[in-house]
């Protein structure tokens, strides 16, 4: 895998998307492709561009980011979807999961995890954060 992991990244709010994209262009395995203010750009732009991960804000106009997973998904199984968000709820992190996501990582989270979550999705595996895969795995009495 030498090729830099593409990444797209989907957030309503533009302050924060260009922090994530100023943050993820000074890693040396990732490449920004693209981004998008709300759910159906998201969609769109994951079609046209094919990332490899997605980045996707769950409050999105047009089309929640919940969505557009879904419907990203749909289309490819290639394209992993790594949600970021400020919650960490069973009731908001199973339903991301049950959507198609690879992942989830709170929005406060280090740089590094988020880097970390990345690659494991590119790799093909799954991440959660700490504090989600607790509340998940609390409510299902299961360990993934």
């Amino acid at each position: 895998m030498n090729r830099r992991c593409r990444v797209l990244v989907c957030d309503d709010q533009v302050e924060f998307r260009d922090l994530v994209k100023v943050l993820l262009r000074r890693e040396p395995n990732i490449e920004v492709v693209g981004e998008a203010g709300d759910g159906k750009e998201g969609v769109d732009q994951a079609l046209k561009l094919r990332p490899d991960v997605v980045l996707m804000d769950l409050n999105m106009p047009e089309l929640s980011g919940l969505e557009a997973t879904r419907r990203i998904r749909k289309v490819s199984k290639r394209i992993k979807v790594l949600i970021l968000s400020a919650f960490s709820g069973e009731d908001v992190v199973s339903p991301c999961l049950e959507a198609g996501a690879s992942g989830y990582v709170q929005k406060h989270r280090s740089l590094s995890e988020l880097t970390e979550a990345i690659a494991t999705l590119r790799r093909g595996g799954r991440y959660l954060s700490r504090n989600a895969f607790d509340k998940v795995s609390g409510a299902h009495g299961t360990i993934f």
